[in-house]
C-alpha cells in the first residue's frame, strides 16, 4: 500500500515543484503542459486508489449493509454494458451480450451487482489488446452465473490462487496496464461473498481470462467478520469519511 500510495505522490510533488519554479528552470509552454497533465493524471490515479482502500476496509469491517431486493438482472446488466461500451470501442475490442432467454429474477443489491459487473467488465477491456470481451449470465441449478470472458493476454498459472488478493498485479503486462492499483477484483471478491456467492478465475497466459461470478437466487447472504475487526476498522473509517457504496454515480 505504501507504495502505490507513494508512486503517483511523488509525482504530483515532483512535478509540481518543477512548475513552481519554472522561471529558474526555463520550462516552455509545452513542457509545462505536459508535467499539468501528468500530475492529473497522477492524482486521479491516486483519488481512485484511495477510493478503492477505503471501500476494501468498509467491506472488511461489514459497515456496508446490502440492501438485497427483487430484480431483473438483464436490465442491470445492460445498464453496465451501456456504460462500458465506449471504453471497449476505444480500446478497438467487440463487447458482446449473451443472456439466457429463462433468466429469473434474482434478490440481490443492484448497486453491488452493478459494481461486480462494472469491475469485471473494465477489467476484461483493460487487459484485451485485440479480439472481444463477452459477458454471459444463465442459470444453473439454484445459481445466477455470470460469466465474463476476453480474448485478452490471460493470467499465468502462478499467479492465478493470488488473484482477488488486495494490491495482487498479474506479472503480465501491456502498455495501458499500469493505470491498475489490483483493488477491482479484490471487492469484486468480498462483494460476491456478501452474497454468499464466489468468484472463479480461469486462465491461460496468452489464451485470455474468464471471470465467472455465481450468486445465489435467494440471495443468502454472508455472516458479517468478526467483532474485533469490526471494531478495529470502523474506527479508521470513521475518521475518513463514509461514502456510499455507489459513490460514482453507477
Amino acid at each position: 500500500m505504501s507504495h502505490e500510495l507513494r508512486t503517483p505522490l511523488n509525482i504530483v510533488i515532483g512535478l509540481s515543484d518543477m512548475l513552481i519554479n519554472e522561471r529558474t528552470l526555463n520550462l516552455d509552454a509545452a513542457r509545462r503542459s505536459d508535467y499539468a497533465q501528468l500530475i492529473h493524471a497522477s492524482s486521479h490515479h491516486l483519488l481512485s486508489l484511495i477510493d478503492g482502500i477505503m471501500e476494501m476496509a468498509r467491506l472488511d469491517a461489514g459497515v456496508i449493509a446490502l440492501q438485497r431486493q427483487r430484480l431483473a438482472p438483464g436490465p442491470v446488466i445492460a445498464h453496465c454494458a451501456e456504460l462500458l461500451a465506449l471504453k471497449a470501442q476505444q480500446a478497438g475490442l467487440e463487447l458482446r451480450i449473451e443472456l439466457s432467454a429463462d433468466l429469473p429474477e434474482i434478490i440481490a443489491d443492484q448497486c453491488a451487482l452493478k459494481q461486480i459487473l462494472i469491475n469485471l467488465l473494465s477489467n476484461a477491456i483493460k487487459f484485451t489488446e485485440r479480439g472481444r470481451v463477452t459477458l454471459r449470465a444463465s442459470v444453473e441449478g439454484d445459481e445466477f452465473v455470470v460469466c465474463v470472458e476476453d480474448s485478452g493476454i490471460g493470467i499465468a498459472a502462478d499467479d492465478l490462487p493470488h488473484v482477488g488478493s488486495p494490491f495482487f498485479r498479474a506479472r503480465t503486462a501491456m502498455p495501458r496496464h499500469g493505470e491498475g492499483h489490483g483493488l477491482g477484483l479484490s471487492i469484486v471478491k468480498s462483494l460476491v461473498g456478501r452474497h454468499g456467492g464466489r468468484l472463479e478465475m480461469r486462465s491461460r497466459s496468452g489464451e485470455g481470462t474468464c471471470a465467472v461470478v455465481r450468486l445465489p437466487i435467494n440471495g443468502q447472504a454472508q455472516p458479517i467478520a468478526s467483532a474485533a475487526r469490526s471494531t478495529r476498522n470502523r474506527t479508521l473509517i470513521a475518521q475518513a469519511g463514509q461514502a456510499p457504496l455507489c459513490a460514482n454515480g453507477h
